[in-house]
């Protein structure tokens, strides 16, 4: 007989503190938040003038070009104001800049992904309802769209040339193999498809893989939900449909059905996922505030992070939607249901990288995307779990559950993953051996085989078939600067050799420029070919 899984509900606790005179407190507060507040001024009118005295690039009108979309003052007391560029008033897809400045005001760092010297007529010829008829017409179906299109306009430079487009963003979740969200650049002149890429964060891959566990749950008579309202986080049934959302109940609070089972998965993994961000990264959710919330809890207060499971039929993927994770079941023999604590942390953390840099689904940017996902999944299983050689595996525990052993991706290792023919030998853990075509949005999922390794070398340690070797500084330490330099200094079109800048500069900022985990930092992407 099976073991049940025994939850426990959630209790309150109240915690008394010793309160200042109320005149007095509330004084030290105003000051406090204007002390905050004119820091952060003071730090984007700085930053402006830094970006505009560097000079280097050609045709901006900095003062009116760059808005100031987050500034922020990090742990460290260092405070980043990141710009997103703008051109006669249109977006300028992917042009960001970020300054980093010391405690003194004096500049630490700058990110400059702006784009130069931007050539484009910025009246449109055509309207958005005809971009909107053009991508559904290259996506080949209309009845299958599961939300209304969403279009903006947008600069975007594609192979050296400048084009006003509209971004039309489509969204297909119909638990298909076809399940997608279809991003398109319409010339907003020609009418004509420029570039198009899938924005579907996807892991591509009793509790069913972490035994008996303890979960957070919701009493409201006469039933137990599966919601933690401590966390903010609920977790929800598709009962194998792609459109009927139900809450998950147990009369008794011992949740060992077999439709229960991958719904305890996937919350106790969500709960992993919050505690080991907030206890180690100081982050509280996803978008670091909490949130962001989809679902209401059955208190009828409370919003909920939400996850999905049971979605779709024999649905062989897990995915980031921009709003809430979501679980497919598998067919079995490629995946058993994908709600294993890795998976569960790479679909989350793909929402705190849309949080934070945003970077863009495709080509290296997707690439890294997909790479950070796998790094703070597996931080998430090490964290729950403990480190053991199955830490640097992706999706082992549900990936051809009939064959032992073997993994989706390989952090260690990427080559030992299954060839599917993008390049000599898949995955690529040096950038020579990159794929450079269009499949895969790019090659999100080949390519991110070689940050993978860069991180796994930095972590640990050890050799890299290319020839060289290295000492690693440890997982926690490799993880702070790998999260710092997300948060803190990469932007949505960072690149590889973006990414290499950017974990230096966060090592920098955490243990000191020329310190051993600056170096280490270095010596790992120099191995894996990033210079």
């Amino acid at each position: 007989m099976k073991k049940p899984i025994f939850v426990i509900a959630i209790s309150l606790a109240f915690v008394f503190a010793l309160a200042l005179p109320r005149r007095d407190a509330s004084a030290q507060r105003s000051s406090s938040k204007s002390s905050a507040s004119g820091k952060l001024t003071r730090a984007k009118d700085i930053s402006l003038r830094v970006l505009e005295e560097r000079g280097g690039k050609q045709g901006i009108a900095y003062k009116s070009d760059l808005k100031a979309k987050r500034v922020f003052t990090d742990d460290l007391d260092k405070t980043h104001t990141r710009f997103e560029q703008t051109h006669k008033g249109v977006s300028v897809f992917g042009g960001e800049a970020i300054v980093h400045l010391n405690p003194d005001d004096s500049v630490f760092a700058v990110t400059d992904d702006l784009v130069e010297s931007v050539q484009v007529d910025t009246e449109p010829y055509r309207t958005p309802d005809e971009a909107v008829r053009t991508a559904i017409s290259d996506l080949g179906c209309e009845d299958c769209l599961t939300a209304p299109p969403a279009t903006d306009l947008q600069i975007l430079r594609h192979e050296g040339n400048d084009y006003l487009t509209y971004r039309v963003q489509l969204r297909r979740e119909d638990g298909t193999e076809h399940t997608s969200m279809p991003v398109y650049f319409v010339d907003a002149h020609s009418g004509n498809v420029v570039w198009e890429y899938n924005n579907l964060q996807t892991a591509s891959g009793v509790s069913l893989y972490s035994g008996t566990v303890t979960i957070n749950t919701y009493f409201k008579s006469p039933s137990y939900y599966m919601e933690d309202i401590s966390r903010k986080i609920g977790t929800f049934d598709n009962r194998n449909t792609t459109s009927s959302t139900y809450r998950f109940t147990d009369a008794d609070n011992v949740w060992d059905s077999s439709s229960q089972k991958a719904g305890v998965d996937a919350h106790y993994g969500a709960a992993k996922v919050y505690d080991y961000f907030y206890n180690t990264h100081g982050r509280r959710g996803i978008d670091g505030a909490g949130g962001p919330a989809y679902y209401t809890s059955a208190d009828g207060v409370t919003g909920l992070i939400s996850s999905k499971v049971h979605y779709g039929s024999g649905y062989n993927n897990a995915f980031w939607n921009g709003s809430y994770m979501t679980y497919g079941d598998g067919n079995g023999s490629t995946f058993s249901p994908l709600v294993t604590l890795d998976i569960c942390g790479h679909e989350m953390q793909h929402g705190i990288t849309e949080r934070t840099a945003n970077l863009t689904y495709a080509n290296e940017s997707g690439a890294l995307n997909e790479s950070w996902s796998d790094v703070f999944g597996a931080m998430v299983e090490r964290y729950a779990k403990g480190q053991t050689s199955n830490t640097w595996k992706i999706g082992e525990q549900c990936y051809t559950p009939g064959v032992a052993g073997d993994a989706l991706r390989y952090m260690d290792n990427p080559h030992s993953a299954s060839n599917s023919g993008y390049t000599a030998d898949d995955d690529p853990d040096h950038y020579a051996e990159r794929y450079t075509g269009t499949g895969d949005s790019g090659g999100v999922h080949i390519n991110s085989g070689i940050a993978n390794k860069a991180f796994y070398l930095l972590a640990v340690g050890g050799t890299h078939h290319r020839g060289g070797s290295m000492t690693g500084i440890g997982a926690d330490a490799a993880a702070k600067i790998w999260y710092r330099a997300l948060t803190s200094y990469m932007t949505s079109s960072t690149n590889f050799k973006g990414a290499r800048t950017a974990t230096l500069n966060a090592a920098a900022a955490l243990y000191g420029s020329g310190s051993t985990n600056y170096n280490a930092v270095a010596s790992a992407w120099n191995l894996c070919g990033v210079l």
